[in-house]
């Protein structure tokens, strides 16, 4: 899945551009993909020693309002939270797009995956096929509670905001690409090793079963 990450300030905000945010307390949710994000936004603006982050919570929704109280200056949101902060005149200060993964244990069986993926190959098709007739699934789940994300509607979406490719497997370039990254930023430790990240021959026996007939 590709998932676009936005850095945000709120409406009251001197903040216009990244380079701005520097020294100034970015809410992020640590370990998780638009935490990173939000780092390298943030390093491709200013000097690492000039990116100050704090601890915010998981859930997007009460990040979005952390920042609304001045908890933070600035933080990452995803869909649907971008639009909900767009629509109460919130600014994005930059936005990116990153690859999320899944993560399976050692006795994941390949045909289950290979069922997996035709589904959700299938689903990217329908959804790329009619973007405006599916976002009405970002009011679900996490967001099903919240009333700033039930107001919206299908009109209220950027679009461009919602890319959707079929799964492929793993580049290893990338992969390692991101570790040595991350290692830079004291997150893991180590050296990257394809073997024990990645589980090729699940990976490859799955993906064979789910697009032999192509």
């Amino acid at each position: 899945m590709i998932v676009c990450a936005a850095l945000v300030v709120p409406p009251d905000s001197s903040v216009y551009v990244p380079q701005e945010l520097a020294h100034r307390t970015v809410g992020l949710d640590y370990g998780n993909g638009t935490a990173y994000a939000g780092l390298q936004m943030l390093e491709g603006a200013v000097p690492r020693e000039a990116v100050s982050t704090c601890a915010a919570v998981l859930h997007p929704g009460e990040r979005y309002a952390a920042l609304m109280r001045g908890e933070f200056e600035a933080t990452v949101l995803q869909e649907p939270w971008i639009t909900v902060a767009e629509k109460a005149g919130c600014r994005l200060v930059s936005t990116t797009f990153f690859h999320g993964t899944w993560v399976a244990g050692p006795d994941l069986d390949p045909a289950l995956y290979a069922a997996f993926l035709r589904g959700v190959a299938r689903a990217v098709r329908r959804i790329n096929a009619d973007k405006r007739r599916y976002v009405s699934h970002f009011k679900e789940g996490w967001a099903a509670d919240d009333p700033e994300v039930q107001a919206l509607t299908p009109d209220d979406f950027d679009l461009g905001r919602i890319q959707l490719r079929e799964p492929t497997p793993i580049p290893e370039d990338e992969a390692r690409w991101a570790w040595d990254w991350m290692a830079s930023w004291g997150l893991i430790h180590g050296t990257f090793d394809v073997t024990t990240q990645i589980n090729r021959k699940v990976e490859r026996e799955a993906h064979e079963l789910a697009f032999a007939a192509r």
